[in-house]
């Protein structure tokens, strides 16, 4: 009996996460233009990068890349990682600011006022802004492959998808603190961009890990963005790392409990202070 009331509670949990994605989709399909902009603005955003390097560079091949990581074609180099970054991104805007649009509609005590803990109402956030980052990504590699022909190995796929897929983990904890930060600040932004700012440097998007001062290279790798590209890039472009894969997978897990551990209870904090602070539904 209690397995079964066990399967029950999460098969509940299961329909409102899914039912909170539904209802972001139909929300974001009723604006269709927007929806295109949103599809086409990674590829405006990553095409200058992209030109700027291969003009720099004198070509799309640098002997300098190779020597660092092992792989000479700047153009996969740089895509593969703006592509992946994309779902940091989606951590720290995509679900920070899904507080504040339920604060602007005037639904978020209505929301929060259903039968289900509040992490599910995030992951249901998290499950749509991750559907979304895939659309994303695959307008950019589609773009980019038809312009320049990305060069990769089809076998490395299916790992990268893995290392990816642990990342993700790690960011749904970081995605949580960016929303509890919206309950206090109501203009979450300013935290997202900050952290946002920080992690993009941080982590090797577009150049080498090699080329950060030492002391930056020590915080990298502790940020999980930076196992989650260069596993990816290992695989799909042969990438040397400083460390084997097998580490990089240890690290990401735990970097993934850490983060989303701290995610929950951070959240849980913050709810509970502005609820009973009567503060919640403050605009």
């Amino acid at each position: 009996m209690a397995d079964s009331g066990a399967w029950n509670q999460v098969r509940h949990y299961a329909r409102a996460v899914w039912a909170e994605n539904i209802k972001e989709w139909k929300l974001e399909l009723t604006y269709p233009a927007d929806f295109a902009r949103s599809l086409i603005d990674p590829v405006v955003y990553l095409l200058p990068y992209l030109l700027y390097g291969v003009a720099l560079v004198g070509g799309r091949t640098s002997a300098n890349l190779e020597r660092l990581v092992g792989t000479s074609d700047i153009v996969s180099f740089v895509t593969l990682g703006y592509v992946f970054i994309g779902f940091m991104n989606m951590a720290l805007w995509a679900m920070g600011f899904s507080l504040r649009k339920e604060q602007m509609y005037g639904t978020l005590e209505s929301v929060f006022a259903a039968p289900v803990p509040r992490w599910v109402f995030t992951m249901g956030m998290s499950m749509h802004s991750i559907l979304h980052q895939f659309l994303m990504i695959a307008s950019q590699i589609i773009f980019i492959t038809l312009l320049f022909s990305i060069r990769i190995n089809p076998l490395g796929l299916l790992p990268s998808l893995a290392a990816v897929g642990v990342m993700l983990l790690s960011l749904y904890g970081i995605g949580m603190i960016m929303a509890s930060t919206t309950l206090i600040f109501k203009q979450g932004w300013l935290i997202s961009e900050a952290l946002g700012s920080i992690l993009m440097v941080l982590t090797p998007i577009a150049y080498p890990l090699a080329v950060l001062p030492l002391l930056m290279q020590k915080a990298a790798l502790a940020v999980p963005t930076t196992y989650g590209i260069l596993a990816a890039r290992h695989f799909l472009l042969g990438e040397a790392m400083p460390f084997t894969v097998g580490d990089a997978f240890l690290r990401l897990a735990v970097l993934s409990v850490v983060w989303v551990v701290a995610g929950l209870v951070i959240f849980a904090v913050i709810d509970r202070w502005t609820r009973r602070s009567g503060t919640l539904s403050h605009y």
